[in-house]
């Protein structure tokens, strides 16, 4: 697949941060030819949370760079923020998954025109509108 850009969901940003080879080829690949590999401020946001109150003893979580503002631009990677367009395009999407941060992704991705990278099944099962990769 030849893209420009693509939205890496939070999982996949974890595992290409920590160089965790769970990534499958396909996916792999693609953002090897990417131009841009983009991260949401939902992913930030995610992480933070999880890390610090609900998997606190996740070692994945714990490895990450405590400041990823910094950290993520010098590897490479584009912060992206969340319009008020995207906030109302998530709460609006015609999908049963309710997981806030997976929502603001799918519309992150079909806002920008992006494919979003990830292996999470039930976007796989559910997302219109999007491409996505895995």
């Amino acid at each position: 697949m030849d893209v420009r850009a693509l939205l890496l969901d939070t999982h996949v940003l974890v595992w290409l941060t920590l160089g965790v080879q769970r990534l499958s080829a396909r996916a792999r690949e693609t953002m090897e030819n990417a131009e841009a590999l983009l991260v949401s401020a939902a992913s930030l946001y995610e992480i933070d949370v999880k890390r610090r109150r609900l998997y606190a003893a996740d070692a994945e979580l714990r490895a990450l760079p405590d400041d990823l503002l910094r950290a993520l631009p010098a590897r490479g990677l584009e912060l992206l923020s969340i319009s008020p367009e995207v906030a109302w395009r998530a709460a609006n999407l015609e999908m049963k998954h309710q997981d806030p941060w997976d929502r603001i992704l799918v519309a992150q991705a079909a806002s920008l025109g992006v494919p979003l990278v990830t292996c999470d099944g039930d976007i796989h099962r559910q997302a219109t509108g999007v491409t996505l990769v895995w």
